[in-house]
């Protein structure tokens, strides 16, 4: 599935990245490391792991020569203000406790459009430093986009003067699985395949501590 890459610019997301990126370097000592393994020319599925309202602007910093779309919970787009600035931030919401379909479907049509969207596979911000369960409709998107699927591991906290880091991995092989049926073991083997990424990406950092289970958080 491949699309010539849209080399295109919006006003306010040009303004905004540019000052994260100035803000990031500066005063998180913000690296980003593996931005190589972002195939080219062709639209790609970002995964991150999440803790923090700022994770967006640092997944569009793995992505410098392309815009981000990405999901944000739709509680965000109740208030006018947010709902202008993320819609033209290319920002679309997702109803985190159901099986967003309309969410779903817009996201595809982000990557028919050619474009690189993100999203954040737990569903909710992670209080505790290791990444909570991670959610089945992310599996979904990605078995059905056909498109390129890239782990990054935020590592990291966002303090002034504290050194952060955002590792991105390789595609995710998922080949075998998207040859045959797409149903909730395809769903969940995908799952388990990407929670083992970002296992592998983080040193196991993204684990919980032997023995215990973190829950999402609404």
């Amino acid at each position: 599935m491949e699309h010539a890459e849209r080399p295109r610019r919006t006003f306010l997301y040009t303004v905004v990245t540019r000052l994260y990126f100035f803000i990031a370097r500066v005063f998180f000592f913000m690296r980003i490391e593996g931005r190589e393994n972002v195939p080219q020319g062709q639209p790609v599925i970002l995964m991150g792991n999440h803790k923090s309202a700022l994770d967006p602007l640092t997944l569009a910093m793995c992505v410098p020569d392309r815009e981000l779309h990405f999901m944000g919970k739709k509680e965000l787009f109740e208030n006018k203000f947010l709902n202008w600035a993320f819609t033209k931030m290319h920002g679309f919401p997702v109803d985190r406790g159901n099986m967003d379909m309309g969410a779903i479907r817009t996201a595809m049509n982000v990557i028919k459009n050619g474009d690189t969207l993100g999203i954040f596979p737990e569903g909710t911000r992670s209080k505790t430093g290791h990444m909570l369960p991670l959610l089945g409709g992310a599996s979904l998107l990605a078995l059905k986009s056909g498109c390129a699927v890239v782990p990054v591991y935020i590592e990291g906290r966002y303090r002034i003067f504290r050194p952060m880091r955002a590792i991105v991995g390789k595609p995710v092989d998922m080949e075998d699985l998207r040859s045959g049926r797409i149903n909730k073991e395809t769903c969940d083997h995908l799952t388990e395949r990407i929670a083992a990424e970002f296992a592998l990406l983080s040193g196991g950092k993204s684990l919980p501590p032997a023995g215990k289970t973190e829950n999402a958080s609404t």
